[in-house]
C-alpha cells in the first residue's frame, strides 16, 4: 500500500517532455500492429532477413517472447521453460528480498543450482502479448461519434471472447487508430541468477549514461504456471511455464553498419512538446529533482560507506534515485548544448506560417502557442513548489509512511472495535517498512530537505508548520528534527509496534501526524491550483499536437506509452566533438579502467582478474579478448531496460541496458547522429553466467534451446 503512495507522489511530477524532428531511417518507437504498413520495405533494404509476420504475426511472433517486466522494464523468454532475460539493474528489487546479513547478494551474486533453489519474488508481474490487432475499423464501425463507448462496447465482445486474457485498447492519432493487446499476466515468477554487483554494474555511477561501457548489466529470471500453464499466484505446486515461441541468441557477433532492432515497453515521451513545455520541463521540474536528490545522494552515499549494512539497506534506492538525477542533469546540459529550445521555437514559427495561411486554422491557433507560452510561466512556481514537495518530502521515509497510513492509525482506537484483525495488519505493515530504513539516517535527510524546501520554496507556499514552528533557520530546523525523533512513536519500529498494542498516548496530537497533515494540506492546495492551470495548459498542447499531423506528414508512431514498441538501426560508432568512439568495447578495456584506482567505481573483481590473467575466456573469446558492449542508433528511451537487441534474423545479440550521455534529450526528439543505445554483449553475457558465474545449468538450458531452434 505504501507502494502506491509513493508512486502517487511520483505521478505528482509533469509530463516528460520532447521535441519533435523530421522522421528518419532510424527514428521511432513503432506500432507492431502497423510494422507491416510503414516499416516493412525500409527494414528489409537495410537489412532484415525474416518475415515482418515473423515478428508480430499470429504463429511464433518475436513479439510473444518479449515481455513486459514488472512495471518498468523489459524482458525476454528464450527457453521452452520460461526461463527469462532482462537487465541487472531491473532486478534490484527482487535482490533487496533476500539480502540478509550474512549473505549480500549485491555483493556475492547469487545461482540457483537447481529448480527448487529458484527464489520466489514478491510484487512482481510479467507480460506476454498473445495477439496485437489494429482495429481501428472495428471501433469506427461501432462508433456514432463516442468513441469511448465504442472502446467499451469492443473490449467487452473480446473479453467475453478471450476470457483468460487481459484487454487493452489503446487510442492513438487523435482516435483515428486503434491498436488491441491481448495480454497474459504472470505472477509467480522466481529469480535464477544474477552476476556480483561490481560485475554487473562495473563503472557505477560515474559510468551511468556514459559510453564506452563494460557492465554484465543481466539477470535471469523464470516464469511460473499452474499445471495447466495458465496465470497462478505463488504455489509449491506451480511448474516452469512451458512455452513453443521463444527468442534464439547469436553469438555469431556483429559488425560496423549490420542491422540491429530492439522490442520492448518505452514508458513516456512526448515528441510533439513545445518551447514552453520544454522550459517547464527542464527549469522547473528537473530543477527541483537535482536539488533534493543530488542533497539526498550525498547523504546516503556518505553513510553507505561508514557501513555495509546500510548499503545494503540503501544499494536500491540511492542507485534509482541517482539514475534519474543524472538523467535530470544530463538533460538539462544537453538542451542548453543543443539549443533545442531555440530550434522548436523556429520550427514553432513554421508551423504558424502554415495554421495562418487557413482562415480557419488562423480562428483557431492564432494566439495558441502564446497563450501556452504565458500560462506555463504563470504556473510555474506552483509548479516547482510542488515538485518540491515530491522530491523534498518524498526523500523522507517517516513522512512517506505516514502519508500512506495516517488515517489507518489516526482511526485505530474506533476501528479495532470493529475489526479485530487490525492490530495484526497494522504491525504486519510497519515490520515490513520499518525494516527497509534507518531512523538516524532519515533523520539527517529530513533535516537536509526541511531546510532544502525553506530556501527554495516562497513562504506562502511552505507547509504553515513552517511558520507556526517557526523553523525559518538551519538551528531551529535541526531542534525540531531532533525533538520529533525524540517523542514521535513513528520515529522507529519498536516504538509504533509498543503503541499498536497500548494506544494510550492520542495519536492525532503526535507530532509526526501533525507534520504530515501540514505538509497534505498545503500539497493538496497547491496541487489543486496545479491541475486546474495544467488542464488549460493541456487543451493548448493538445490543440497543437493534433495539427502535427496535417502540418508533418510522413509516417506516425505515437509517444511511448508503455505498450511493446519496435525500434531498429545499425551497429555505429558515436562520433561527438570531433572524436570517433568505436560500437565495440572489450574485456581489455575493462582491465584498463580498473587500473585507475582512484575510482572506487572501477574496483576489479579478483576473479574476473583471475580470469583474465588465464586466458580463461573458452569459447567466447576473440582474439584474446571478450568483446562486452556495444552501441547501436536506435530509438530507446525509459522502459526499454533490459529489451534484445536483435540481428537480422530476429536472433539476440545483445541486451539493452542504458543510452549514452549525448541522448538525454531523447524524450525531447532523436539525434540520430549521437542518440546511442548500449547493449552488454550476449557471448560477455554468457560468459559471466558460465565461466565467472559456473551456472553450467543455464548455460545447458540455453544451448538446448538453441539446438532445437536449428532443428525447426
Amino acid at each position: 500500500m505504501y507502494k502506491k503512495t509513493i508512486i502517487r507522489w511520483s505521478l505528482l511530477i509533469a509530463f516528460l517532455l520532447s521535441f519533435t524532428a523530421q522522421v528518419r531511417a532510424d527514428e521511432g518507437m513503432w506500432l507492431l500492429a502497423l510494422l507491416k504498413k510503414n516499416n516493412a520495405d525500409e527494414m528489409k533494404a537495410m537489412g532484415l532477413n525474416i518475415p515482418i509476420e515473423k515478428i508480430t504475426g499470429d504463429d511464433g511472433a518475436l513479439s510473444e517472447s518479449v515481455i513486459g517486466f514488472g512495471s518498468g522494464c523489459t524482458g525476454s523468454i528464450i527457453s521452452g521453460s520460461g526461463l527469462i532475460l532482462t537487465n541487472y539493474h531491473c532486478s534490484y528489487s527482487a535482490i533487496q528480498q533476500y539480502v540478509t546479513p550474512t549473505n549480500d547478494i549485491f555483493q556475492n551474486g547469487f545461482w540457483a543450482n537447481t529448480t527448487e533453489q529458484e527464489l520466489p519474488v514478491h510484487d512482481l508481474t510479467i507480460t506476454i502479448n498473445k495477439k496485437i490487432l489494429d482495429i481501428t475499423a472495428e471501433i469506427k464501425g461501432a462508433s456514432d461519434g463516442n468513441f469511448k463507448d465504442a472502446m467499451d462496447a469492443v473490449s467487452k465482445k473480446y473479453q467475453q471472447k478471450y476470457p483468460k486474457y487481459k484487454v487493452l485498447i489503446k487510442s492513438y492519432k487523435n482516435n483515428s487508430l486503434f491498436v488491441l493487446f491481448l495480454q497474459l499476466q504472470y505472477k509467480d515468477v522466481r529469480f535464477v541468477g544474477v552476476a556480483p554487483k561490481n560485475v554487473a554494474k562495473f563503472g557505477g555511477e560515474t559510468d551511468n549514461w556514459m559510453w564506452p561501457r563494460h557492465s554484465a548489466d543481466f539477470a535471469f529470471f523464470r516464469v511460473y504456471a499452474d499445471k495447466n500453464g495458465a496465470p497462478a499466484a505463488y504455489s509449491k505446486n506451480n511448474v516452469p511455464l512451458a512455452v513453443k515461441n521463444y527468442l534464439r541468441i547469436s553469438t555469431e557477433g556483429y559488425k560496423k553498419s549490420d542491422f540491429a532492432m530492439s522490442m520492448g515497453y518505452p514508458a513516456m515521451s512526448d515528441r510533439n512538446a513545445t518551447s514552453s513545455e520544454i522550459w517547464d520541463k527542464t527549469q522547473v521540474v528537473n530543477s527541483a529533482m537535482i536539488a533534493a536528490r543530488k542533497l539526498r545522494q550525498s547523504i546516503l552515499e556518505e553513510e553507505m560507506d561508514k557501513s555495509p549494512l546500510v548499503k545494503q539497506l540503501y544499494a536500491e534506492k540511492y542507485a534509482t534515485s541517482a539514475n534519474y538525477y543524472k538523467n535530470a542533469v544530463g538533460m538539462n546540459f544537453w538542451v542548453d548544448k543543443l539549443t533545442i529550445i531555440s530550434r522548436k521555437e523556429s520550427y514553432e514559427k513554421e508551423w504558424m506560417k502554415w495554421a495562418t495561411q487557413d482562415e480557419s486554422k488562423k480562428n483557431l491557433y492564432a494566439t495558441l502557442l502564446q497563450d501556452l507560452k504565458s500560462g506555463t510561466e504563470a504556473n510555474a512556481q506552483y509548479k516547482k513548489a510542488l515538485n518540491y514537495y515530491v522530491e523534498g518530502f518524498g526523500s523522507c521515509e517517516m513522512i512517506q509512511f505516514l502519508s500512506a497510513f495516517a488515517n489507518s492509525y489516526t482511526n485505530y482506537v474506533t476501528s479495532l472495535k470493529t475489526r479485530p484483525t487490525l492490530q495484526n495488519d497494522l504491525s504486519s505493515t510497519a515490520r515490513g517498512y520499518y525494516k527497509n530504513f534507518n531512523a538516524e539516517i532519515d533523520k539527517r535527510v529530513t533535516k537536509a530537505m526541511l531546510k532544502l524546501m525553506a530556501d527554495s520554496i516562497p513562504e506562502q507556499l511552505l507547509p504553515e508548520i513552517f511558520s507556526s514552528k517557526n523553523l525559518h533557520s538551519s538551528a531551529a530546523i535541526d531542534q525540531y528534527v531532533d525533538e520529533l525523533f525524540q517523542s514521535s512513536v513513528f520515529a522507529n519500529a519498536d516504538k509504533l509496534q509498543n503503541w499498536l498494542k497500548n494506544p494510550s498516548t492520542p495519536i492525532e496530537n503526535d507530532p509526526a501526524v501533525l507534520l504530515n497533515e501540514s505538509i497534505e494540506k498545503k500539497r493538496r492546495e497547491l496541487f489543486k491550483i496545479n491541475s486546474s492551470n495544467s488542464n488549460k495548459l493541456y487543451r493548448y498542447a493538445s490543440a497543437y499536437s493534433n495539427s502535427l499531423d496535417d502540418f508533418k506528414g510522413g509516417r506516425f508512431y505515437p509517444d511511448a506509452d508503455r505498450t511493446i514498441r519496435l525500434s531498429y538501426g545499425t551497429v555505429t560508432d558515436l562520433q561527438v566533438d570531433g572524436k570517433t568512439i568505436p560500437y565495440q568495447t572489450m574485456f581489455s578495456g575493462l582491465i584498463a579502467k580498473a587500473a585507475d584506482t582512484t575510482i572506487k567505481d572501477y574496483q576489479l573483481n579478483s576473479k574476473l582478474k583471475t580470469i583474465w590473467h588465464n586466458k580463461e575466456f573458452g569459447k567466447y573469446g576473440v582474439n584474446s579478448d571478450i568483446p562486452t558492449c556495444f552501441v547501436t542508433n536506435g530509438d530507446v528511451t525509459g522502459g526499454n531496460s533490459g529489451s534484445p537487441m536483435m540481428n537480422a534474423n530476429g536472433e539476440i545479440i545483445g541486451l539493452v541496458f542504458d543510452c549514452n550521455w549525448e541522448s538525454m534529450t531523447r524524450e525531447f526528439n532523436f539525434e540520430k547522429d549521437l542518440h546511442k543505445v548500449i547493449c552488454v554483449d550476449i557471448r560477455y553475457l554468457l560468459f559471466i553466467t558460465e565461466k565467472f558465474s559456473g551456472s553450467n545449468r543455464i548455460i545447458a538450458e540455453i544451448e538446448k534451446a538453441n539446438q532445437t531452434s536449428n532443428l525447426n
